[in-house]
């Protein structure tokens, strides 16, 4: 019985030792984890120690229309008209009473200018070498035009002086323009922000011939002094523009540039279909990363198209030519005698950046234009299709209606199928 007895003292004994020493170590832990969870939360930095930089901001979202038109050309008729004539000079904004409104319904909104502004001590003129008043200028951007551009082939019918003063003029006057300049400072393309999205614009004009080794531009000579300051490009070496492109969209991208739009005077007059040519230079350049691509100079509206990069990255929208925007060549006077030389095309582009940054387009749409031309004055008036049944009562000119509906015919038959594929290729 001691024995057990002896052995239930010893078992006693011990489990007393084991549960002292239970104790201790679970003290011990206690201890350890208290400095552990203090060396924890003083190795942890608070939210107040988050640098801001640390932190990623949201990007605001923003989107913005940006509106494109084409040629406008002063020929002699608007020099000689009584209604643009005003205090010993002259005002042309009575041509844009009835799209004013369209114009300043975009973001932005751009025009070719297809002449100079040498100004009033040179002389005006029109075809074939035009030369026109600085007041032009001022009733584009008085009627909501915001860019000018310049490449094109008129911009050096008053040789280098012309050609300097009118960028010249321009940059005094706080205009923005771009494909020509007159100093070395100034780049090659414009970066602008438009709603806090950053818009390259690029502008390029074909040369014609050289000769004596000197830039051609319409069949005229360019003086070697100035012959840098245009954005031009020859139609039979196109590698050496693709080379110069490449290193603009390089700089835009590196200057900031989220949306790249190319402006490019091309192809052939009169002719409603794009060349080959012009083609191939809209997929080099939407394989370098450009996002849209607007045509003139054909003074006829060309079909819109998309492209897509070799890559599969990039997809681009193109107007081959959007036609003219306000001119004289009426049917009587040009060799296409169907009235598409007074048709036009206004192309809005919806662009949108998102909370993350990216940048997109997102929209676009064709508004067809028409020039009236009234035998009192003569008047011209750019009249946009957008609501043709409203458009006699608006206006108060009687009698347009056949005209209207014929001009919005012969532009839709241009571009319908066109939208149709861009509508689907972007998705909206």
């Amino acid at each position: 019985m001691r024995k057990k007895a002896g052995n239930r003292a010893r078992r006693r004994k011990k489990t007393r030792i084991n549960i002292a020493r239970l104790t201790v170590f679970l003290a011990i832990c206690v201890v350890l984890a208290g400095v552990g969870i203090f060396a924890l939360v003083k190795l942890m930095p608070s939210q107040e120690a988050v640098p801001a930089s640390a932190v990623p901001e949201e990007t605001q979202a923003s989107t913005i229309t940006i509106g494109n038109a084409g040629d406008v050309i002063i020929h002699s008729p608007f020099l000689k008209s009584s209604t643009y004539k005003k205090d010993g000079d002259y005002d042309f904004s009575p041509a844009f009473t009835y799209v004013k409104d369209l114009y300043e319904s975009y973001d932005f909104m751009t025009i070719n200018l297809e002449t100079t502004l040498p100004g009033k001590e040179a002389g005006y003129s029109g075809y074939p070498m035009f030369k026109s008043p600085d007041s032009l200028a001022s009733a584009l951007t008085a009627n909501g035009t915001d860019l000018l551009l310049l490449a094109n082939n008129h911009i050096y019918d008053s040789g280098s002086s012309g050609f300097l003063r009118t960028s010249q003029y321009l940059a005094e006057q706080g205009i923005l323009y771009t494909g020509a300049r007159h100093s070395d400072e100034e780049k090659k393309y414009l970066i602008h922000e438009i709603e806090g999205i950053d818009i390259g614009f690029v502008n390029y004009v074909y040369e014609t011939p050289r000769s004596d080794d000197l830039k051609g531009i319409n069949g005229n000579p360019m003086d070697s002094s100035v012959a840098p300051y245009l954005n031009s490009f020859d139609p039979n070496d196109r590698e050496a523009f693709y080379a110069e492109m490449e290193e603009n969209v390089a700089a835009m991208e590196a200057d900031g540039a989220e949306f790249i739009i190319a402006y490019l005077h091309w192809g052939n007059e009169y002719q409603l279909e794009e060349t080959d040519w012009q083609r191939e230079m809209a997929q080099r350049l939407c394989d370098m990363g450009v996002d849209a691509i607007i045509g003139g100079h054909p003074h006829v509206v060309q079909p819109v198209d998309v492209f897509t990069s070799d890559d599969g990255e990039n997809t681009m929208f193109c107007a081959f030519s959007v036609g003219n925007q306000l001119s004289n060549q009426r049917r009587e006077f040009v060799s296409l005698s169907t009235g598409h030389t007074e048709d036009g095309l206004i192309v809005s582009l919806e662009i949108t950046k998102d909370k993350k940054g990216d940048v997109s387009l997102t929209g676009a749409e064709c508004v067809p234009t028409w020039v009236y031309k009234s035998n009192s004055g003569p008047t011209y008036y750019v009249l946009p299709l957008n609501d043709m049944g409203n458009l006699e009562s608006v206006t108060g000119l009687s009698g347009i209606n056949s005209q209207v509906q014929s001009s919005y015919d012969r532009t839709n038959a241009i571009i319908g199928e066109g939208m149709e594929k861009v509508k689907a290729a972007y998705g909206f």
